[in-house]
């Protein structure tokens, strides 16, 4: 069994060059297509020109930098319009994973007719990440999970331990390092919300999908790393900024799609400006 591969590109052209030479030759990608996310420097230029009489990598363009939700549904459509594949392997090139690997994440979308999968996130130093699934939160975890409250009354949307303790585990949103989707079901879906520039797409993703009573899945057995992006610290230039920018799209996913009030929208947005003026005087 074989998928397509999406990779979104803007001002990291080494990054993307040195992903493709790892899995190039895996026998269970039929086909790279690169998204060049309007870069402002010469990566798509250079991307172009060096796979250019290749028969399996593809170098487009967005036609414009609408965010990561934008440029990867860019992706995903031209795989469907051009190719046979069922699947689509959607991944940062700045992860590791092996051919072994993404075979059992294909035999297992596959066999348990799901339409995501994905395996565990670890960091470079081998360790595995917190938050590898989570469910959709509520509107009170969203709003406070930042806050001393959440300590407090232990808010969290993760799962507990032992949700982890089979092969495959069914969850509501995985990571969106590494994701592998059926093409048909994320398209019905509308794939990424196009609205949401940067962060939370995982999360409406899987409410999205859980809404239209398709299945995720988590691989448990399975890892890929994360080295840690390159491109999104070339978009946020400060940690307030990557904070506000996160915080904009919880305002929008409450509002879009947990359909609060006005009263819960204002107590919402007061929490996150606190947390933000905090923040700054660090």
């Amino acid at each position: 069994m074989k998928c397509s591969c999406v990779i979104l590109n803007y001002n990291d052209s080494d990054t993307v060059k040195k992903f493709i030479e790892k899995i190039n030759l895996y026998n269970n990608i039929s086909h790279f297509v690169i998204v060049d996310n309007q870069s402002t420097d010469s990566s798509f230029e250079e991307l172009t020109d060096l796979y250019k009489n290749s028969a399996n990598i593809v170098v487009i363009q967005s036609d414009e930098n609408k965010g990561y939700g934008y440029g990867n549904n860019f992706g995903v459509r031209y795989v469907a319009e051009h190719f046979n594949d069922e699947y689509v392997l959607i991944t940062n090139p700045d992860v590791i994973f092996s051919e072994q690997m993404l075979d059992k994440l294909l035999e297992s979308i596959n066999q348990n007719r799901a339409s995501v999968i994905s395996a565990v996130q670890y960091t470079t130093d081998d360790t595995e990440i917190k938050d590898k699934a989570w469910k959709v939160p509520t509107a009170f975890e969203y709003i406070f999970c930042d806050t001393k409250l959440s300590k407090i009354l232990n808010l969290s949307s993760l799962y507990p331990n032992n949700h982890f303790d089979t092969d495959i585990s069914v969850v509501d949103c995985v990571p969106g390092a590494m994701l592998l989707v059926k093409i048909s079901d994320f398209l019905a879906i509308g794939g990424y919300d196009e609205r949401m520039f940067l962060y939370g797409e995982e999360t409406t993703l899987g409410y999205k999908l859980k809404k239209a009573g398709y299945k995720s899945l988590l691989a448990n057995k399975e890892k890929y790393i994360h080295i840690g992006s390159t491109s999104t610290s070339k978009v946020m230039a400060s940690k307030v900024e990557q904070r506000r920018r996160i915080y904009d799209s919880r305002l929008f996913f409450l509002k879009n799609y947990l359909k609060v009030n006005s009263i819960t929208y204002f107590v919402a947005s007061a929490v996150y400006s606190r947390i933000l003026r905090k923040i700054s005087k660090l």
